[in-house]
């Protein structure tokens, strides 16, 4: 879909320059090769646990992920990122990057040649190309809340995304409209509900509804689900990166329901345009973050899942060092 945007001049220069430039404050965090993929960047610390705990529950609070009462959305099919806007090689480097983080932190991916749902644009121009999509294909926006999607369109972030996705069942069933449950009645007339006897819904009139065969005091019948994620990437205002960097930025935001922030976001790849930052990989504590989601039930509220993705990054700190 974004190729359409594609006449990117000098975009595959840029990038090549991002290839090979240093990323600098490399003194710091230690790298660990877990052997599995990509390394990683250990954060030390020193300090009690309920400092921990605070510091953990900041670091899922400034991520965006589970601050909603609503189950958390994550992928259900496997990841499948397409890189489009640079040369082949430099597309397949970024790729396989993102590739590798999903592999260590659980989430599964579709073999090589699948169809992408996970769409990630280098462009020289991202806020023409999201006034351009704001403009012809506004659908694709629409789940955004009306302040995120001004952001997106009319900020100067060097790295944007945003997701699309659905309701269904915990059972995996899809949400459905109430008015196919109708049985043996008479359509509705947009303003008449049904009686709700002999199997009719009692809903009607066009509204999203779910069936469920199960009964649970601690799990939701309904979960979110992401079925697609597009990543604009300005090479301009990302320069001084490298094209690791970016990609396992690109990772972290396709990967988790991750919402952009005005406060710095320490301890974390999602602080790589903050100017204090140490981190050019993906930190433990985002793999304890990406682990957990996608370990985690899926059928919990919001805060019940934040809780454990708060626990999942502290039991990551208390790992052994280089353990993860």
């Amino acid at each position: 879909m974004m190729r359409k945007f594609g006449k990117i001049t000098g975009a595959t220069a840029l990038v090549a320059m991002m290839s090979s430039s240093p990323v600098g404050a490399q003194s710091g965090p230690a790298s660990v090769a877990t052997g599995r993929g990509p390394e990683i960047r250990v954060i030390g610390r020193s300090v009690t646990e309920a400092e921990l705990r605070k510091q953990a529950n900041d670091f899922v609070r400034r991520t965006g992920v589970a601050n909603r009462s609503d189950p958390v959305a994550r992928w259900i099919d496997p990841v499948c990122p397409k890189v489009v806007g640079i040369k082949p090689e430099y597309a397949e480097i970024v790729e396989t990057r993102m590739r590798d983080i999903a592999a260590l932190s659980g989430i599964a991916t579709a073999p090589p040649g699948c169809q992408s749902n996970i769409a990630v644009s280098f462009t020289t121009d991202a806020r023409g190309v999201m006034e351009q999509i704001a403009r012809k294909s506004p659908s694709r926006l629409s789940e955004l809340q009306p302040h995120l999607r001004d952001r997106l369109v009319n900020g100067d972030a060097p790295i944007r995304w945003w997701y699309n996705s659905r309701s269904q069942g915990a059972d995996s069933m899809r949400v459905g409209n109430s008015d196919s449950l109708l049985i043996g009645a008479s359509p509705t007339d947009g303003y008449t509900f049904s009686s709700g006897i002999g199997g009719e819904s009692a809903v009607g009139n066009g509204t999203q509804s779910i069936q469920a065969y199960r009964s649970t005091l601690i799990g939701t019948l309904a979960v979110r689900a992401l079925f697609k994620a597009t990543v604009v990437i300005d090479v301009n205002l990302a320069q001084g990166q490298s094209l690791d960097a970016v990609a396992a930025y690109a990772a972290m935001v396709a990967f988790a329901e991750t919402t952009p922030v005005d406060q710095p976001m320490p301890n974390s790849i999602l602080g790589l345009f903050d100017p204090d930052n140490l981190y050019s990989a993906p930190t433990d504590w985002d793999i304890a973050l990406l682990r957990t989601l996608y370990e985690m039930p899926h059928d919990r509220a919001g805060w019940k899942q934040r809780r454990m993705l708060v626990s999942g990054v502290v039991g990551a700190s208390a790992a052994p060092e280089g353990q993860q």
